[in-house]
């Protein structure tokens, strides 16, 4: 889908998000990181988030939030789309590996 959209809501356990660039990515200190090392660094920002999982129960509630940086795989995986000019991609939940701190 290379066309832009205005908004995308993501359905069940699915994650809007958007991968940061390394020049994105910097130490607490406030230290760039190199690209040599940036490019095996994968963070992006949650952008939107989805109801959550189907159980038999009704949904499980979703882990991630609006905001949250997270660690991805190297490997794109997601549908990637434009929202308002902005790459973004579409993510299962369980693809993401894990909370990066905020």
């Amino acid at each position: 889908m290379s066309s832009s959209i205005k908004s995308f809501k993501p359905l069940f356990d699915r994650v809007l998000v958007q991968r940061l660039r390394n020049s994105d990515i910097k130490t607490g200190g406030g230290i760039y990181i190199p690209d040599k090392v940036a490019n095996k660094t994968h963070e992006a920002v949650v952008i939107e988030v989805g109801t959550g999982r189907r159980t038999a129960n009704g949904f499980a509630p979703p882990l991630l939030k609006k905001g949250d940086r997270i660690l991805l795989n190297e490997s794109p995986i997601g549908e990637k789309i434009t929202v308002n000019g902005v790459e973004c991609e579409i993510l299962s939940e369980n693809e993401v590996l894990g909370f990066m701190g905020n």
